[in-house]
């Protein structure tokens, strides 16, 4: 499989962003009322979603931002600036936000994982940290997870329920993976998944778009980091009156 930095800079993950929505937002079967506002139809009743949102980071890690890695994902550096306007902005909400790691402790098995792919991320390795550009704060959760999963075997969904979250916007990587799975699972939960499409990425672009689409047909709502950051500040508008 050819890995490719699709994107390069903000104005060329913005452009693609564009071309990217054009070609997914027409294959929702209806528009979903859990909608965050764009730029193109704003809803003050949508916006309340993004008072009980949560962000997730998703396997933002060096195994996969490091030049060294065989698992080096070449698009990801283009989204780091986004993930942090996003991690900033939700802060600033008050709004929780949710790190994931795959790694694997000494003693456990990798499961299926091992067999799929040359190796697993070692818990405690330089490769299994997060990247030092999105450092959680104390409080915010850091999730360990074995597999793609990040709900089997861990108690996130009670933890995002004591939160009061509906709604997870979801950034990292791999789109066609780790986040085209934690969409998938929030949707069954009842949670309402948003993929941030310029916040997310995948080897190629293809793989990338190919998890858009079909996410955006049975799961999830794609949109951009600007639609989320617009979201976010009709909530404190709100709050202020």
């Amino acid at each position: 499989m050819k890995k490719v930095a699709y994107v390069s800079g903000p104005r060329d993950l913005g452009e693609k962003a564009r071309t990217w929505l054009k070609k997914v937002r027409d294959l929702h079967p209806r528009p979903p009322a859990f909608q965050f506002p764009s730029v193109h139809a704003a809803h003050a009743a949508h916006a309340a979603h993004a008072a009980h949102a949560a962000l997730f980071v998703v396997d933002l890690q060096n195994f996969f931002l490091d030049p060294a890695s065989h698992a080096f994902v070449p698009a990801a550096p283009a989204i780091l600036p986004n993930v942090q306007s996003l991690l900033a902005a939700f802060r600033e909400a008050g709004r929780p936000v949710v790190f994931t790691r795959y790694a694997v402790a000494d003693g456990e098995s990798p499961g299926l994982m091992g067999e799929w792919w040359r190796d697993s991320v070692r818990e405690g390795s330089e490769a299994s940290a997060i990247v030092s550009r999105l450092q959680p704060l104390p409080g915010e959760l850091v999730l360990r997870k074995r597999s793609y999963s990040a709900f089997q075997g861990t108690n996130l969904e009670q933890h995002l329920r004591a939160a009061g979250v509906d709604s997870v916007v979801i950034s990292g990587v791999l789109t066609h993976l780790c986040c085209d799975t934690l969409a998938r699972e929030a949707f069954t939960r009842d949670f309402k998944p948003y993929l941030v499409v310029d916040a997310t990425a995948s080897y190629n672009e293809d793989l990338h778009l190919s998890s858009l689409k079909t996410l955006s047909h049975g799961f999830a709502v794609a949109l951009t980091a600007d639609e989320v950051l617009q979201a976010l500040r009709g909530t404190r508008a709100r709050r202020r009156r």
